[in-house]
This record gives C-alpha cells, sequence and structure tokens, in this order.
C-alpha cells in the first residue's frame, strides 16, 4: 500500500513535525503484518530536501526538476503568497501526473490544500484524498465554496482537537460521516527522552527562566508579552524570559525590548531544531497566541512536566480547559489575569503537572498511529 503526504511549505512550522511523525508513526507501527506500507512525502519544490536519506525509511519524491525553495520569498504577507502562487501553478501538473501515475492508495494533504482539492476529480478515481485541518480553519466564503463543491471527492476531512471536529461538523460542509477525530502525533517519546537531556545555552544553564516558543507573528502576540514581562517582572520570582522562534515580528520585538530596557532580561534566541532541552529547563511554558490549535509547545511542556500559562483561546487551550485542572489560564490580552496567572504557578500545584501529562499522553505518535489505521481502510 502507497500513503502520500502533500505539505508545502515555506517556513520552520508546527506542521512539518506532524507530517514526518505521522509518516514515521506508519513505518515504525506498522498498518498490516502483510501488506508492506510505502510512505511517501511530496516535495513540491525543494523544502523537504533536508528529510532526504532519513533513518526512517520515508521517501521524498521530487515533483519539480529544480530546486526553487531556495529563490522564493518566506516571509511577509506578500511575498509568502506569491511563493505559494508559484507552488500552485509550478505543482499543478506534476501533482497530477505524479499521482495518476503511482496511484498511492490514500494522498494526505495539509498545506495549500487548495491545488490537490482542485484535482481531485481527476485524483480521486484510484486515491483516496485525506483532508487533514492543520490549525483553526477560517471558513472565508471562498473556502466554504470550495469545500463544498469538491467534497464529494473529498475521503476523509481529519480535526485536531474536538472543538474543531464540533466546528467542522456545525458548519455543514462535509457529510457528517466523513469527518474524523485524529490528534496530532505531536510525543514521541524516544525522542524527547534523548533531546531533553541535551546542554542548553551556557548563559542559561544555571539560572531560572520562563520560556515561550512560537514563530515571531502576528497570531502569536509575542509584542503583549514582552509589554508585560517588563512591566511586571519585578512582581515574579523569576524574572527571565526566552523566546524561541524566527518570522517577521523579529526586529519589532527586538525594538520593543529595547523600549523597555529589557535586554537583560528578555532574549530572542531564533530558531532552535531542539526546543526539549529548554522547556525541560524552564520554569514554565508562555502562550499568549490568539490561537492554538493544538498547540505544540504545550502538549510538549505538558509531557515533560511542565507548568503552562496560556491564554484561553480556541482550540487547544480552550479543549485543555475543558478536559480538567491542567494550565493557568487568562482571558487573551487581559493584563491583571496574565500577571495573577504567572504569580499563581510561581506556588507548587503537582495536580495540575499531573493531569496535563495525562492529556499530552492522548498526542502520542503511538495514539496517533491507532486513530489513523482506523480511517486507513
Amino acid at each position: 500500500m502507497k500513503i502520500y503526504y502533500w505539505c508545502p511549505f515555506l517556513t520552520n512550522i508546527a506542521t512539518i513535525k506532524s507530517v514526518i511523525k505521522s509518516a514515521k508513526s506508519i513505518k515504525k507501527y506498522n498498518l498490516t503484518e502483510k501488506e508492506k506500507t510505502e510512505v511517501t512525502i511530496l516535495n513540491s519544490c525543494g523544502e523537504w530536501d533536508f528529510l532526504k536519506n532519513n533513518l526512517y525509511n520515508i521517501k521524498i519524491n521530487n515533483l519539480l526538476p529544480l530546486n526553487l525553495y531556495k529563490f522564493i520569498p518566506k516571509e511577509g504577507f506578500i511575498q509568502s503568497r506569491f511563493s505559494f502562487l508559484v507552488i500552485f501553478f509550478s505543482n499543478f501538473f506534476p501533482l497530477l501526473f505524479n499521482i495518476k501515475f503511482n496511484k498511492p492508495k490514500f494522498l494526505v494533504v495539509h498545506l495549500l490544500t487548495l491545488l490537490p482539492i482542485i484535482l481531485s476529480p481527476f485524483l480521486s478515481k484510484n486515491t483516496k484524498i485525506i483532508l487533514r485541518i492543520s490549525g483553526l480553519p477560517k471558513l472565508t466564503p471562498f473556502r466554504k465554496f470550495i469545500w463544498k463543491i469538491f467534497s464529494r471527492y473529498i475521503y476523509i476531512i481529519t480535526a485536531p482537537t474536538q472543538i474543531t471536529y464540533d466546528f467542522l461538523i456545525e458548519s455543514n460542509i462535509f457529510e457528517k460521516s466523513k469527518i474524523k477525530l485524529l490528534r496530532d502525533p505531536i510525543i514521541e517519546y524516544e525522542e524527547i527522552k534523548e533531546k531533553k537531556k541535551i546542554s542548553i545555552d551556557k548563559n542559561f544553564y544555571n539560572s531560572k527562566f520562563y520560556l515561550s516558543v512560537g514563530r515571531l507573528t502576528g497570531q502569536k502576540n509575542f509584542s503583549f508579552l514582552i509589554k508585560m514581562f517588563s512591566k511586571h517582572s519585578k512582581n515574579f520570582k523569576v524574572n527571565k524570559l526566552l523566546i524561541i522562534g524566527e518570522g517577521e515580528e523579529k526586529n519589532n520585538l527586538q525594538e520593543l525590548i529595547k523600549k523597555y530596557k529589557m535586554e537583560e532580561n528578555i532574549f530572542l534566541l531564533g530558531f532552535k531544531k531542539n526546543v526539549y532541552n529548554y522547556i525541560n529547563n524552564c520554569e514554565a511554558i508562555i502562550s499568549v497566541a490568539e490561537y492554538e490549535d493544538p498547540g505544540f509547545v504545550l502538549i510538549e511542556a505538558a509531557y515533560l512536566k511542565k507548568k503552562i500559562i496560556t491564554s484561553l483561546v480556541k482550540n487547544g487551550p480552550l479543549e485543555m480547559k475543558k478536559n480538567g485542572d491542567l494550565c493557568y489560564f487568562f482571558n487573551f490580552n487581559d493584563e491583571i489575569e496574565f500577571v495573577n496567572s504567572i504569580k499563581n504557578s510561581e506556588v507548587n500545584n503537582s495536580m495540575k503537572i499531573l493531569n496535563a501529562l495525562r492529556y499530552a499522553k492522548k498526542f502520542s505518535m503511538f495514539s496517533h498511529f491507532q486513530n489513523f489505521k482506523k480511517i486507513l481502510k
């Protein structure tokens, strides 16, 4: 059986890890002992070159003869839209011919889903298309129109959280029977066990710090975090904050840190391949994002038995709230609640940590495989 993944990307986002771990889960646990499973990630423009010669026996199939990824812009709203248009038009016929020729049993589509959806009347004759919703979907009139028109050619639509699942059901775009809950494979036990042991930057090794992780974009709301931490850090037991991530807001955030004279307290560390060692050494994870679905770093922190301070937003944090006493929640952009949540976290609460750990295990790679297996029939 052949399973193909389609997930073009420009920058480092959590969906990349989700695709890799989903593919690894199939290779690791296998679907059936009788049938050999071939797992392939489609390389739309060279973005998946880094995964070639991997140890997991996941194939990387180039759709284009040239590596466009080196040349197309990655950051900025207009620039990124231009790049996605380049990927869309340059991959139109290569994707069509590749799927028609190789006839994989399943094609799992994550990002830039418009292209495979438009091609679905031709692709779905021999291949079952699985639309994997990554994050909270914005139901624009155009997206609703496209999903509605082509819904009959899509085999299954998966949602990463129960709230997104309910949202898709209520939207009445797809047949209810086609919508499935499939949590992201965030937790890989062996990987975390090894990577959490690696030393962090020596400048922070013996110091206490809070940690925030994510793309430096408006959606992650780091400007609020920097302003509030600058204003109230003297009231906290821990007055150092590390932020891991890259993005178009980097310069603006650096200027904010200088403006508030917090160069000795707030540090932008850039992108890190390994965040587990930083999570393992922090006092707590802080998220002030506008939305998270499900919120990879929150789940990773929960598994590493760390306190979680997060804005109570859709969909991941709200679902965590519904699952019990897991985190220190505050309403989005509420200054008083934000300050109180940090102060409350500085008083030990082992039950929150234990409850969060139980919740995180729902997002293990094996749990993902078990549920994915039911879909891949």
